[in-house]
């Protein structure tokens, strides 16, 4: 029997970072790729770092890693792996001697990228997560030993700044076990603010950012993952790191209310050594570049080496390929689905009153929504038809989507929940009322047109015309539709028992 292997459908890309390794390993899928595994080792490059020479204790934590690492790499083609070395392998004077090392475990040649490279490498990775690759927007990322910052408004990043200031090299000089933590704090803190003037007032960066005060600020990495997590742990942010959070985050540090050897709630008990110095870089480029809010993204330089190597239009859209490849994933009925999603559509046009009010059109992007759940209400039949919302919405909560960010996927998620049966009433209330209602609206939408699609049948889709009174929905169906299709017929009538209990009216007719 002939064994057909996908082997040459996976990459594998390698970050020898000055703090950590890693290994991201991902199957390409369309104009996209599929996480298939991710591995991360803490090897701290930096550490004993003197005179240009990467400490010979460092140099065995990292080789031993690679052995690792190389384990998993076996079946993947050698030139559809990827490694690239940055700050510590770029300062070390010695740094071929682990280089050659590295490639003789490997057998594949070692990158040793510029800051500038790294910075363009990240920006990408972020074009690639996020929804609207056009919108100008500042990205940062705080490594072990430099921080990276890109600024663009397409696909690629028009200029970058890399400053040698990183968390490991700040924890190596004023976060000894003897110094004084609030001490160490400030001392770390002005170095930052020090390196952070210095490259960036004279750079092409600050130019760039002078007119454009207004843009989206990303941050990526472990470090501005960890100050999330710690924050939100605290009840000092939700989605974004603000100003306010930094300040308070910055006293409880000076004023010695946590000893973080022994736990900080919200802090992985591997970054409690670098946490303090990951607070003064990202303070001071706060201060510098007048930052007033962050939102993270799970986005590394390994995602930026996989979009550069895999992705074949960086440009494209992104949610509609993760949507489709999910739905091809799962053998969705693309027949029903375009129905349904059909349906959908001319609801949301007809009912335009609706959407208008408000600021949130834009960040929510209701109709997109509303369309991609409608093409995947169907996605968990293939675990099994009892209960398929409630498998679809879990597939869509835990899935690979990139374009997607955490917070879009999990309305996706409630509105595939919520598209038959009882409504998710506890998760609406999850968001602000404003919000809530519209999300409401919008599973309703989705749950009528599911209904008027119950035939799954082309001929069978009926001639509709909506119009809305406040919260009231006028649904009318032309030529005797409701009569002929008497299953539809009575789960409207089901269904408008089950809004009207959400604050919902709905009220069905033939058209005159």
């Amino acid at each position: 029997m002939t064994v057909i292997t996908t082997q040459d459908q996976y990459w594998a890309a390698l970050d020898l970072g000055s703090n950590s390794f890693h290994f991201l390993l991902v199957r390409a899928t369309g104009n996209s790729f599929v996480v298939v595994e991710r591995l991360k080792e803490k090897v701290q490059l930096l550490s004993g770092f003197s005179d240009g020479q990467i400490h010979a204790d460092a140099q065995m934590r990292g080789l031993q890693c690679l052995r690792r690492f190389a384990q998993r790499l076996q079946p993947i083609s050698r030139q559809q792996i990827i490694v690239m070395g940055t700050h510590a392998l770029r300062q070390a004077t010695g740094a071929s001697d682990f280089v050659a090392a590295a490639e003789d475990i490997l057998q594949v040649p070692v990158q040793i990228i510029s800051g500038q490279q790294e910075a363009k490498l990240i920006y990408l990775g972020v074009t690639y997560h996020i929804t609207r690759p056009l919108d100008p927007r500042l990205v940062i990322d705080i490594g072990g030993g430099s921080t990276e910052l890109a600024f663009g408004a397409g696909a690629s990043s028009a200029c970058e700044l890399s400053i040698a200031v990183g968390c490991v090299a700040l924890k190596e000089r004023y976060f000894n076990m003897d110094a004084l933590r609030p001490l160490g704090y400030a001392e770390a803190k002005q170095a930052a603010l020090k390196a952070l003037n210095e490259n960036f007032g004279s750079s092409a960066l600050n130019e760039s950012l002078a007119g454009n005060r207004s843009l989206n600020v990303f941050g990526t990495s472990g470090t501005i993952e960890s100050i999330l997590m710690v924050l939100a742990a605290n009840s000092q942010a939700q989605q974004q790191i603000t100003v306010e959070g930094i300040a308070w985050l910055e006293q409880a540090i000076k004023d010695k209310r946590w000893v973080l050897d022994a736990g900080l709630p919200g802090l992985s008990p591997e970054r409690t050594d670098i946490f303090p110095a990951g607070v003064a870089i990202l303070s001071a480029c706060f201060e510098v570049l007048q930052i007033q809010s962050m939102q993270y993204v799970p986005v590394t330089l390994l995602q930026g080496m996989m979009g550069q190597a895999v992705v074949k239009d960086i440009t494209a859209d992104l949610c509609e390929d993760s949507v489709d490849q999910l739905a091809m994933r799962f053998g969705v009925d693309t027949q029903q689905a375009n129905r349904v999603e059909d349906c959908a559509r001319q609801l949301f046009q007809q009912t335009r009153s609706w959407w208008q009010d408000g600021d949130d059109l834009q960040k929510y992007d209701w109709g997109r929504l509303l369309a991609w759940a409608a093409r995947l209400h169907e996605v968990g039949m293939q675990i099994s038809p009892r209960h398929y919302h409630r498998h679809g919405a879990y597939i869509i909560k835990h899935a690979e989507l990139p374009g997607f960010s955490e917070h879009q996927r999990s309305v996706l998620s409630m509105l595939v929940r919520g598209h038959r049966r009882s409504l998710p009433g506890l998760a609406f209330q999850a968001y602000e009322p404003e919000i809530s209602a519209k999300l409401l609206r919008l599973v309703a939408l989705l749950r009528l047109a599911v209904i008027l699609q119950r035939s799954h049948h082309d001929a069978d889709s009926p001639v509709i015309e909506v119009t809305t009174t406040g919260d009231t929905l006028h649904l009318r169906c032309g030529n005797g539709w409701l009569a002929s299709h008497r299953m539809s017929d009575k789960e409207l009538q089901v269904e408008a028992g089950q809004l009207v209990q959400a604050g919902l009216r709905l009220v069905v007719g033939d058209l005159a």
